[in-house]
């Protein structure tokens, strides 16, 4: 996991004691070798206060404060608000009963004063803030995954459903002796048991984007001429024009990349109601060896408010009926790009086309 120890840190010290506090920080500083900016609380209030008013990436919380509310009180009116801001609990008296109780409450670790050296500060408080971003990258993970299966399962009755609806129609026919319908209740069964097929093997796509994959220098050039061979019947069915420049080296994985490039032009062929969908790639050196891609089309366009939502999996902006697909098209894209240590987005207007943005780092430094 990658450490949070980057950029500006904000640490937030809660102490009533000046001379702790400035041994806090002077520890602190030793310590690291990052910017640091030092925000001092007498109180556990005035503490409390600081914290809505800037973002703090970890809090030193002493336990003795004045005022009537120590460390552990104050602990929990904080983890009302945030529950994923990395609380230390520091005490001058080193008593394990507060350690104890401080963990329960939620802090992520403790320290007696006389144990707060450089090395340990530095120690805990890294361990604070990776074990909070873990705990938040578990949370969200999880919510994902529950909404997921929620909307998955839906998804998956709904072929059910008519399935099982057109065979009693049929088994009430063929009982009725009424044969004329038969045929095209049956049309409507397969075509409702390939939107089955389709979404599992969409869905397989999806899921596929989470294994290990080997990461490399990797010739877009071929990935899109493989792209191309493999979309060469919709391409002359629609009788679509796909162009491209010309295509650097970057690191990463072929065939996933290859499943990128699909499903970000197959859907600028079937979002297209122009009589020749026409679709351009190409690509940009930026700073620090990585490349923008680009991929513009003449379909149907997206509105504004739509920019993020068509990215999450089952969203989709038509209906079935108009056109058919799964909605995990573009999430498999994003979840692609992601692996990739990269960002995708769009830009577009309604009835003006679409162009979708994505970054990969160059391989011209690769060791």
């Amino acid at each position: 996991m990658e450490s949070p120890l980057r950029g500006l840190l904000h640490i937030l010290i809660i102490d009533d004691d000046t001379g702790d506090r400035i041994e806090c920080q002077r520890a602190l500083k030793s310590a690291w070798g990052v910017r640091m900016r030092f925000m001092e609380a007498p109180s556990g209030e005035s503490g409390l206060e600081l914290i809505e008013k800037q973002v703090m990436d970890c809090v030193l919380l002493d336990y003795t404060l004045p005022g009537g509310m120590n460390g552990i009180e104050v602990l929990k009116r904080i983890r009302l608000k945030h529950p994923y801001l990395p609380v230390v609990i520091i005490d001058g008296k080193g008593d394990d009963a507060i350690a104890v109780q401080a963990m329960q409450e939620g802090a992520q670790d403790y320290i007696p004063k006389a144990n707060i050296t450089p090395e340990s500060i530095r120690r805990i408080s890294e361990n604070a803030m990776e074990r909070v971003t873990l705990q938040k990258e578990l949370a969200q993970q999880r919510e994902a995954l529950e909404n997921f299966a929620s909307i998955l399962v839906h998804d998956l009755k709904a072929p059910t459903r008519s399935i099982k609806g057109f065979a009693q129609i049929i088994e009430q026919s063929i009982q009725e002796k009424k044969p004329e319908k038969i045929a095209e209740h049956c049309r409507r069964v397969i075509k409702a048991a390939q939107r089955m097929d389709d979404l599992i093997d969409t869905l397989y796509q999806y899921t596929k984007a989470n294994e290990r994959v080997v990461f490399e220098p990797v010739e877009m050039r071929q990935v899109m001429k493989d792209t191309l061979s493999n979309l060469e019947h919709l391409i002359q069915e629609r009788g679509a024009r796909v162009t491209h420049d010309e295509l650097p080296a970057v690191i990463g994985n072929a065939s996933q990349l290859i499943q990128l490039f699909q499903n970000l032009i197959g859907n600028s062929i079937k979002y297209c109601k122009a009589e020749i969908p026409s679709i351009h790639i190409s690509a940009s050196s930026q700073e620090e060896n990585v490349w923008l891609f680009t991929v513009k089309d003449n379909g149907l366009g997206i509105a504004q408010k739509n920019y993020e939502r068509i990215f999450e999996p089952f969203k989709r902006l038509h209906g079935t009926t108009e056109y058919e697909g799964t909605g995990l098209g573009l999430a498999t894209c994003k979840k692609i790009i992601e692996r990739h240590n990269g960002r995708i987005w769009c830009e577009s207007e309604e009835g003006k086309g679409t162009t979708f943005f994505f970054t990969l780092q160059g391989a011209d430094n690769h060791a």
